[in-house]
């Protein structure tokens, strides 16, 4: 009697375990389909996965281990947030299929009815995108030992090309695929990774302190050769070499690798021209990247608004260990926001390279941002200075460094030139605010000289009788009214005061309202204010925005080709020049002394000099100080036409 219970128990039991089982998701019909599209492609012999998921067996085999990287989203790799845009060759797995594959383990991962088991993808032999235009490999072996750190390794292949071809898409083979987790494919044409390689040991040179001068991409473990889309190819001039930045993740037994790459050509070049949208710029070598140690969050932003039309065609990240988020945005002129890209926990280990699956249309005025933030705390796991050290921009591993990187076309050809001035004007802008900061940037350990005008000016020594400068010939200027204005000549008046700006320096913005009253107080005595915009691809509609935002009543000329900043010999915004009727140059430099440096202000000023220098002139007295230092933002170079 005492069983009954139990037997009853186990009647009760049986009918539902069985209906469950009935129930139950199995491997022919509903998880082969998802491991053959999603896994399979890595994970089969001679690729770089480390075990074959073909058939049941192998699945059931390592199926607790591949729920585990699924709800952990390791794998499949796919680091693109979703919501984020749409990609090509998307290897997330939906949260219904994770979850069904979850069902089927709990179910004891039944098989099913093997008849019904999906054929495994025709995989194609040899080279994937059929037969290379180009094929080149290693002058030698590169040995892999069993263990240790990962090691980065760059292999230069001279190509041989005496003729410039377009390329538009990169293929490789490797002889020890699965110690290989990440190529990107460089270009040099400079000789200077051919200079750092030995013709004996082991070839190529170590770490990631080389910079290229073009790229065809990259490849990460999961990544499947693909042409570029719609005729697209990328240009890769006579005379370079191919360089093969590598990443290998040691095996636990020595390998022996030698990469062969193929490269297909388009047979004429692109009808549309890819360009580089980096934000920001130079991988945040300009954007200060400098990371207190323990400090998490660090972030760093950068903006660009599209001059044209454009088609976003694909984008990419890049940081080293210490970067935790990448997040691309964009703002339309209606002011409507689109999710462009993110990934949420960045892995050095993991730099894919991400088409979308459609191009993507923003129009002109939209504004694309990106945000970069780094960890740098010991809680990071992937921070491999224990404890945490300060880290600054650099190109070693342990250094740090950041962008977003997207490829656009203009939407109309035409507009290329446009938008490529563009984007030149951007870096100098992003240039320009890093002198501003004080940036401390190691032009030598770049390979590069610094501009000329980096370095800063020294003040002229006080002279008892100084010389006065006579500005050069006198130029005519239209104002944004459009009436004629010739501030180097002073006719019918005392003195004309030149009070040179740029719409988004913020010390010279600052001063709006002091240049403003001055004007006002010296005005009536005889003395003329021009403010001159030096930004010369400034717009007449932002220069009167900015105009009316702050109060400009005086005639605004810009100087596109900065002839009165070369007449008058200013550096910088906000800086004066007063000139007098005999046209020369009575003073030069700050208004007051409000900002005794960048980053410093006094409550009030103490000296004011452009003050000082107009009321001497009206007395018809020399002016003490002639030449003082400006503090604000230096004046770019005018792009190269």
């Amino acid at each position: 009697m005492r069983k009954w219970p139990v037997v009853i128990f186990a009647l009760v039991l049986t009918p539902l375990t069985v209906h469950a089982a009935e129930n139950a998701p199995t491997f022919a019909e509903d998880i082969a389909p998802i491991v053959f599209d999603s896994c399979t492609s890595c994970h089969r012999p001679g690729q770089v996965a480390p075990f074959p998921l073909m058939n049941y067996a192998d699945t059931r085999k390592h199926a607790k281990s591949m729920r585990r990287v699924m709800d952990d989203r390791f794998m499949p790799p796919w680091h693109p947030q979703e919501g984020f845009g749409e990609f090509r060759d998307s290897r997330r797995l939906s949260d219904k299929q994770i979850a069904m594959f979850s069902k089927w383990v709990d179910a004891g991962m039944p098989e099913g009815d093997a008849k019904k088991t999906p054929a495994l993808p025709k995989f194609p032999e040899g080279w994937q995108l059929g037969k290379p235009d180009l094929v080149v490999e290693m002058d030698r072996p590169f040995n892999v030992p069993a263990e240790g750190a990962d090691i980065y390794q760059n292999f230069v292949i001279p190509l041989g090309l005496t003729e410039d071809k377009w390329v538009t898409a990169v293929e490789f083979r490797a002889t020890a695929p699965v110690v290989l987790h990440h190529i990107l494919y460089f270009l040099d044409d400079s000789g200077r990774a051919r200079a750092k390689t030995s013709k004996e040991g082991q070839p190529g040179f170590p770490g990631m302190g080389f910079r290229p001068t073009g790229s065809l991409g990259g490849w990460a473990v999961g990544g499947i050769p693909s042409k570029l889309p719609d005729g697209l190819a990328l240009p890769l001039k006579k005379g370079s070499d191919l360089v093969l930045q590598t990443h290998f993740h040691l095996s636990g037994k020595t390998e022996k690798e030698t990469i062969t790459v193929g490269l297909y050509f388009a047979d004429k070049a692109p009808k549309r021209t890819l360009i580089g949208l980096p934000l920001p710029p130079a991988f945040g070598l300009f954007s200060g990247v400098d990371i207190p140690a323990g400090k998490a969050g660090f972030k760093i932003t950068d903006s660009f608004t599209l001059p044209v039309d454009v088609d976003l065609v694909g984008v990419g990240a890049h940081a080293h260990y210490l970067g935790k988020t990448m997040k691309a945005m964009a703002t339309l002129p209606d002011g409507t926001e689109k999710k462009l890209f993110s990934i949420q926990d960045w892995d050095f280990n993991w730099q894919g390279q991400y088409l979308y699956k459609e191009f993507v249309r923003l129009p002109k005025g939209t504004v694309v941002r990106s945000e970069i933030t780094w960890d740098n705390s010991a809680n990071n796991p992937r921070n491999p200075s224990d404890p945490p050290v300060r880290v600054k921009w650099g190109e070693g591993s342990k250094d740090e460094m950041g962008a977003v990187n997207f490829r656009i076309l203009a939407a109309n050809e035409a507009d290329v030139p446009k938008l490529r001035e563009a984007l030149q004007t951007h870096v100098r802008q992003t240039v320009v605010h890093a002198r501003v900061r004080g940036d401390v940037i190691e032009w030598e350990k770049l390979g590069v000289p610094p501009p000329a005008w980096w370095k800063e000016t020294p003040t002229p020594k006080k002279q008892d009788e100084p010389k006065k400068e006579t500005p050069k010939a006198p130029v005519g200027f239209r104002d944004l009214d459009g009436k004629e204005q010739t501030p180097l000549t002073v006719d019918g008046a005392k003195a004309n005061v030149l009070f040179f700006i740029t719409t988004d320096c913020p010390i010279g913005n600052s001063y709006s309202p002091e240049i403003t009253a001055l004007q006002k107080e010296f005005a009536e005595k005889g003395v003329r204010f021009y403010a001159v915009q030096v930004d010369s691809e400034l717009t007449a509609d932002a220069a009167r925005t900015h105009a009316k935002e702050y109060g400009l009543s005086m005639p605004i000329i810009i100087d596109t080709k900065h002839q009165l900043v070369s007449a008058t010999g200013v550096t910088r915004t906000p800086e004066v020049a007063v000139i007098l009727p005999d046209g020369k140059l009575a003073y030069r430099g700050r208004i007051d002394d409000r900002y005794p440096g960048l980053g410093k202000k006094k409550p009030a000023p103490k000296q004011r000099d452009l003050k000082d220098a107009l009321t001497a002139i009206l007395a018809g007295e020399a002016v003490a100080n002639t030449r003082t230092e400006a503090v604000g933002c230096s004046i770019p170079d005018l792009p190269t036409r």
